[in-house]
């Protein structure tokens, strides 16, 4: 794959992941006890800022994002190990390692031109 496709990886682990907090939190499984909102800007905040450099696929952008996705993979092995909410935590592994590895592939086309 070249990094023209690995960026369109990486933008569709983002977005996806995107998509699914939020509609997993605010329609599919709301919170009781948590307010939705502090949830909703803990967990989508972070996913916020490098958009801009992915879209412009800036290879800096894509080596520092890499390394968000990483707490999300995190996130979604413990919603998956708890069992409750075993299928928002498995697409949510599967898209941030989607994520992760456009990001990283993207660095790595980059850096051999």
């Amino acid at each position: 794959m070249k990094g023209k496709g690995y960026n369109r990886l990486s933008l569709a682990g983002l977005l996806g992941l995107f998509g699914l907090i939020f509609v997993w939190t605010l329609w599919i499984a709301p919170p009781e006890q948590f307010p939705r909102a502090i949830l909703l800007a803990l967990l989508l905040g972070p996913l916020l800022l490098p958009l801009r450099g992915l879209l412009h696929a800036r290879p800096r952008t894509h080596i520092w994002t890499s390394l968000l996705s990483l707490p999300y993979v995190l996130i979604g092995c413990s919603l998956a190990a708890a069992g409750e909410q075993r299928l928002y935590g498995v697409l949510m592994v599967l898209l941030s390692l989607a994520l992760f590895t456009g990001c990283v592939g993207f660095a790595q086309a980059t850096k051999q031109r």
